[in-house]
């Protein structure tokens, strides 16, 4: 738009402007007695008045007298700017004391300055006065605000200086560029655009396809023109494909994201090559020299990770063991007829249930009796190739599940991981649209629970009445760690294939409200309660495992999910540069190689606590799984020694809880000698084994890292023991102490036996090619998902 900017002299010379304005009017007023004095004014057409009719009626006038006053004269729209490349017209008025046309203009000179890029057109003719007429008209091929000066003598006496602006607008769109990137899950990811021509994407999972455009002159359009504005520059764009197996969201109008880019979201639900085409909305989104945009294509080329497909039939076909590797494809058969022996109880006994009671043959209700087991075994079906199983599971999925008989408050954080967890894995494996329905069924149920004062979510909630807080006081009770930063990976991922970025927002939150107690490292394992106050950490211990340990774990795992989010890498490598605190020996001397590790705790004060969970038996794993990913310039020297001395030795330590005992069990935790001699002690209230899955996570991410059999091997033995320690009729049963031969069992067998224990051990005896690492993501429960990058 233009602004009317009278000229205001300085200080420096305002006395001699005036006294050039008081010489010029006199020698005026002597040739020009009936002169009195002299105006200028700028004026813009209104819209409903049209530049060359207003013309003709001023030259309608009969004038004569001589020039009084000026009048600079604009189209109309010259307020809201006009099309780079395009005129700006505007007259300069001469006229009398009677404001009718001026004579005798010839001795008017008048000279224009212009700033920026803009020139005079050509048709302008500074001394070529038509009457009492001067045409001063603009041109400029950049979009940009342009600010003109226009000077006027009479007689080579300077009278006056006006100053104006005007705008420059961006052309009507002529080049596009058009780029894929992974979809943008958190507002700190950075940019992956450009060049996309010889890059594979994963099906399933939603991308941005990126516009990008210029007008004829190369001035760059605004994401927010390019997704339809108000001024009439751009009607808006549309991304339009011809193929059957791609989903482009929201209608395929082009959008602003929440950088500011133009974009559209599109996901294929089948391999190949898709072509994506810019369309324009409306008759004036495209230079009118052209209908057609240049640039306006792209060929993106799309495939299934090894080991996924569509399932379009009953039966589907997975990467099965190497056959030239006997030995272990045998104990990969072993561990497959070990779940079945699992599923086969449950299903006869328990199906619809949570969780199978092996002892009672009975179901249990522990999570509103929605069929954890099923959804938390649905991806190890799948990996094993379980055909007939893993459709029984899907029938469960699509006409049993009910989420409304969960009419009690149950862990948010159980849930996610396995629940909502198992069914995002079973559709990132298998690409059955009902695992997507339901996830986002359940996504919806849960959101609500993630809405605090403090950014927190709420330990337990009730899915079917979506109520909490009636079991528990949500400003008192504090947040356990684990459970604030064990949903991201889930809510991140379901935004990934749905398009609907609530999910990825709400999980956000939960990051930030973690970043926003100012802690970094290894941090308390209570933070503040999730209402009554802004989020802050708690004086209490420092450890790796119970109610801590998968928020480190999904620091490291939400990098590997979206590459482009690179803070969650540094969060990790922060965690990773104190982890040696809590290791004993010290993992950064050369004198640890070699040695078992002991993982303690630390309490609040600093002091070390001798005692060591099996959940933290994750960490070795954990560290080996950054070995494999973070960037060699990320860890060179003492980092890359401590953390694969932390990997070895942590992994040994972890072994020799299973080993030490007399069922081959390991138990809950083990209080260690203050002298670091590796000596354990097994309370009472740890003394029992739940066939936790850590120890076997770690083997299988190891024998990755390095390649060595003896994690093999000691995975056999951990196998075997459960076997023979832990097999009842009706499936596999916790034991009660891991040092009494014969063993006495609980009646329960958790969902992440077959979920997690089971699959991590089938995984360590298969191949790689069964899960590539590259191309999915595990998360705490085992379950895979899809990585949002190209390969």
């Amino acid at each position: 738009m233009w602004v009317q900017q009278p000229y205001k002299p300085t200080p420096g010379n305002i006395a001699g402007w005036i006294f050039l304005g008081i010489l010029g009017t006199w020698m005026l007023h002597r040739r020009n007695p009936e002169l009195q004095t002299t105006r200028f004014e700028q004026h813009e057409l209104s819209p409903a008045q049209e530049f060359d009719s207003f013309l003709r009626q001023h030259r309608s006038m009969r004038g004569g007298g001589d020039p009084v006053a000026f009048q600079w004269l604009f189209q109309s729209g010259a307020a809201a700017g006009v099309p780079a490349g395009s005129v700006v017209r505007t007259r300069l008025l001469a006229l009398d004391a009677q404001g009718r046309p001026a004579r005798r203009c010839e001795h008017i000179h008048v000279n224009v300055s212009v700033g920026g890029h803009g020139r005079l057109s050509n048709l302008t003719a500074l001394r070529h006065w038509v009457n009492s007429e001067l045409a001063v008209d603009f041109v400029d091929e950049v979009a940009e605000l342009l600010d003109a000066s226009i000077r006027i003598s009479i007689n080579n006496q300077e009278m006056f200086t006006h100053r104006s602006q005007f705008r420059f607008n961006k052309a009507p769109v002529r080049y596009v560029q058009l780029s894929v990137r992974p979809v943008v899950l958190s507002s700190k990811a950075g940019s992956s655009g450009g060049n996309t021509s010889n890059r594979t994407w994963p099906t399933l999972v939603v991308h941005e396809i990126l516009v990008s455009a210029q007008d004829h002159f190369g001035n760059e359009i605004a994401g927010s023109d390019l997704a339809g504005d108000d001024n009439g520059i751009c009607n808006g764009f549309a991304i339009q494909s011809s193929s059957r197996f791609v989903d482009v969201l929201s209608g395929g109008q082009v959008s602003l994201n929440s950088k500011g880019e133009a974009s559209v979201l599109v996901r294929s639900r089948a391999p190949g090559t898709v072509e994506f085409r810019l369309v324009p909305l409306g008759g004036n989104a495209v230079s009118s020299s052209s209908r057609t945009l240049m640039g306006g294509n792209l060929q993106v080329r799309f495939a299934d990770p090894p080991g996924a497909g569509i399932n379009t039939a009953s039966s589907h076909v997975v990467a099965g063991p190497n056959r030239s590797d006997d030995k272990w494809v045998a104990m990969a058969q072993e561990v497959k007829e070990a779940f079945l022996h699992a599923w086969q109880g449950y299903k006869r006994y328990a199906w619809g249930t949570d969780e199978l009671q092996p002892l009672s043959k009975k179901g249990k209700d522990t999570f509103g009796n929605i069929g954890m087991t099923i959804l938390d075994s649905l991806t190890t079906l799948w990996l094993m190739d379980l055909k007939h199983e893993f459709d029984e599971g899907a029938a469960f999925v699509e006409s049993e599940l009910d989420f409304d008989t969960a009419d009690r408050e149950i862990s948010v954080f159980e849930v996610v991981i396995r629940a909502l967890g198992g069914l995002l894995g079973a559709h990132a494996l298998s690409g059955r649209p009902a695992f997507l329905e339901r996830a986002l069924e359940l996504g919806e149920r849960l959101l609500p629970a993630l809405n605090s004062t403090s950014g927190f979510p709420m330990p337990r909630w009730n899915l079917a009445r979506g109520l909490g807080k009636t079991t528990y006081n949500a400003a008192s009770e504090p947040t356990i760690l684990a459970e604030a930063g064990s949903l991201q990976l889930e809510f991140r991922y379901l935004s990934a294939v749905s398009g609907d970025m609530r999910f990825s927002k709400a999980a956000e939150v939960c990051s930030e409200a973690i970043r926003a107690t100012g802690a970094s490292g290894i941090l308390p394992v209570h933070l503040s309660p999730p209402e009554g106050g802004p989020p802050k950490i708690m004086n209490d211990n420092r450890a790796m495992g119970a109610l801590a340990d998968s928020y480190y774990e999904y620091l490291l795992k939400q990098w590997l999910q979206s590459p482009e989010e690179t803070q969650f890498k540094d969060e990790w490598m922060a965690v990773m540069d104190d982890l040696p605190s809590l290791v004993h020996p010290d993992p950064r001397k050369e004198s640890s190689e070699g040695s078992k590790l002991q993982l303690t705790e630390m309490d609040f004060q600093g002091g070390r606590i001798w005692k060591m969970d099996h959940l933290s038996c994750f960490v070795p794993g954990m560290a080996a799984l950054g070995l494999m990913n973070v960037p060699k310039g990320d860890i060179q020297g003492s980092r890359n020694a401590s953390w694969f001395r932390m990997a070895e030795g942590l992994t040994a330590s972890c072994m020799h809880l299973w080993k030490d005992t007399k069922t081959g069990l390991a138990p809950e935790y083990v209080l260690l000698h203050q002298s670091g001699n590796g000596e354990k002690l097994i309370e009472g209230s740890g003394k029992h084994s739940f066939l936790r899955p850590e120890t076997a996570e770690s083997l299988f991410y190891l024998y990755r890292l390095t390649g060595h059999n003896r994690y093999r091997k000691w995975g056999k033995n951990l196998f075997h023991a459960i076997v023979e320690h832990a097999k009842v009729p009706g499936g596999y049963a916790s034991v009660k102490d891991v040092n009494k031969i014969p063993t006495e069992k609980m009646d329960e067998m958790q969902s992440f036996v077959m979920a997690e224990t089971l699959k991590y051990l089938y995984l360590l005896f298969s191949p790689p090619e069964t899960l590539d690492l590259e191309r999915f993501v595990l998360n705490t429960e085992g379950h895979p998902f899809r990585t949002l990058r190209s390969w």
